[in-house]
């Protein structure tokens, strides 16, 4: 096994036990390291002190690709909140290699782990993603729901659209933060809309009629 070095070790030290400037000093220094760095602090990813998770998890989306491997491995984990982290910080990185990954954890059974994905997603904004996007709109979690409205959103496909019309209209849930879903999906058209001025008058206008027809 693979020793590491001392100078990482005071380091992962200092995260866990120093005041605030410490841990932010050793975090910052972690993810300088790069690779070195990765196995201790996916190790940390697993602490009971959230601050130190969150300081873990920032220095391993700064250090970017080199520890993809670890957290795909870890996103499969049988630990829900490990899987959480994982997806959030494969978020963070933005590599395309991690979406398989995601389109996974969509389908993850806490739905914890979905909400997580489909916010991801949204960040990465990769357009592959429309279409598990459009799939979770219907999952049983309205926290999911709500951020696979918000990640097409951040997508910009008027395409999603009537999608999201058939949310306005028929989704009556609320967030697990009394968040209401419809709400997420009118503000999700909105921004579809002015993100998209080439789109014509007439398909609009189409998809108005939909809404109408729907309310019906």
């Amino acid at each position: 096994m693979k020793r590491t070095p001392d100078s990482i070790c005071q380091l992962v030290r200092e995260l866990q036990e120093g005041d605030d400037f410490s841990r932010a000093q050793a975090s910052f220094a972690l993810g300088m390291l790069g690779e070195a760095a990765v196995a201790p602090l996916i190790d940390l990813l697993y602490h009971e002190d959230r601050d130190v998770r969150m300081r873990a998890a920032w220095a391993l989306g700064v250090i970017g690709q080199p520890a993809l491997p670890a957290l795909l491995d870890l996103a499969e984990s049988d630990n829900p909140s490990a899987r959480i982290e994982a997806i959030r910080i494969l978020g963070v990185i933005g590599e395309g290699r991690a979406l398989n990954a995601l389109f996974h954890a969509l389908t993850d059974p806490d739905p914890r782990v979905a909400q997580r994905a489909a916010i991801a997603l949204g960040r990465i904004g990769d357009t592959r993603a429309f279409h598990p996007l459009l799939i979770a709109l219907h999952h049983p979690a309205p926290d999911v729901r709500f951020a696979a409205c918000n990640a097409l959103a951040h997508m910009n496909v008027a395409e999603a659209i009537p999608a999201l019309c058939r949310c306005v209209v028929e989704d009556t849930g609320l967030t697990s933060w009394g968040a209401s879903v419809a709400e997420a999906a009118q503000r999700a058209i909105q921004e579809i809309e002015a993100s998209n001025p080439s789109v014509s008058k007439d398909q609009f206008a189409r998809v108005r009629d939909l809404l109408r027809r729907l309310e019906v």
